[in-house]
C-alpha cells in the first residue's frame, strides 16, 4: 500500500510541476528550468541532511524513497514554490513583491496545510522534538504548529532564494515587467 501511496503522490506532483513549469517556461523560457533543477537538488539534499539529523523521520506510507526522502517531496517542494510564484504574478505583484509574496505563500501553506494534512494527520513524516504540536501554548483545537519554528522559517525562506534566482539569471526582466 504504501509504494502505491507513494508512486500517486510522485506522479501527482510530477503532474502538477508540469502545470506550473509550463507558464513559467513561457515567461521565462530556459530560466525556468535552471530554477526547477535548483529546487529538486536543494530540496532533495536539504531534506535528506536535515531528515538525517534526526529532526524528523518519513515514514514507510511514502513509498519509495532515495536515501531517507520519498521522491514525491521534492517534486512537492517545486510545485509549491513555483505556483506561489505564478500566484504572486497573477494578482498583479511584480519583481522583489512577487518574490516575498511567494515566501509568505508557501510558509502560509505549510503552517496552514502540509503539516497539519501530511504529518499531523496523516503520519507522512514524524517530528522527533514535537510531541502533540510545537506550541503547546496554543489551544489544541486552532494549533496548527506541528513542526518547529525552523521549518515554517524555511518554508519562507527557501521559495524567495529560489525564486530570487530565478529572477537574478533572467536580469531585470523579473524586477521591472
Amino acid at each position: 500500500m504504501s509504494r502505491y501511496i507513494g508512486a500517486s503522490l510522485t506522479l501527482l506532483f510530477v503532474f502538477l510541476v508540469l502545470i506550473t513549469l509550463t507558464p513559467l517556461w513561457t515567461l521565462f523560457g530556459f530560466h525556468s528550468i535552471i530554477q526547477t533543477v535548483a529546487i529538486l537538488i536543494v530540496a532533495s539534499v536539504g531534506e535528506h541532511i536535515i531528515s538525517g539529523r534526526g529532526y524528523y523521520h518519513y515514514t514507510n506510507v511514502n513509498g519509495v524513497f532515495v536515501g531517507r526522502v520519498p521522491i514525491w517531496i521534492p517534486l512537492m517542494w517545486v510545485f509549491v514554490i513555483q505556483a506561489a510564484l505564478l500566484f504572486s504574478l497573477a494578482i498583479g505583484l511584480v519583481g522583489l513583491q512577487a518574490i516575498l509574496m511567494s515566501g509568505f505563500l508557501c510558509a502560509s501553506i505549510d503552517i496552514l496545510a502540509v503539516e497539519p494534512l501530511l504529518s499531523a494527520k496523516y503520519g507522512m513524516w514524524r517530528w522527533t522534538s514535537v510531541d502533540g504540536g510545537y506550541f503547546k501554548f496554543i489551544p489544541a483545537q486552532v494549533n496548527r504548529f506541528t513542526a518547529p519554528f525552523g521549518n515554517y522559517l524555511t518554508w519562507l525562506i527557501f521559495p524567495i532564494l529560489l525564486n530570487w534566482l530565478l529572477g537574478i539569471t533572467i536580469g531585470a526582466q523579473l524586477l521591472f515587467f
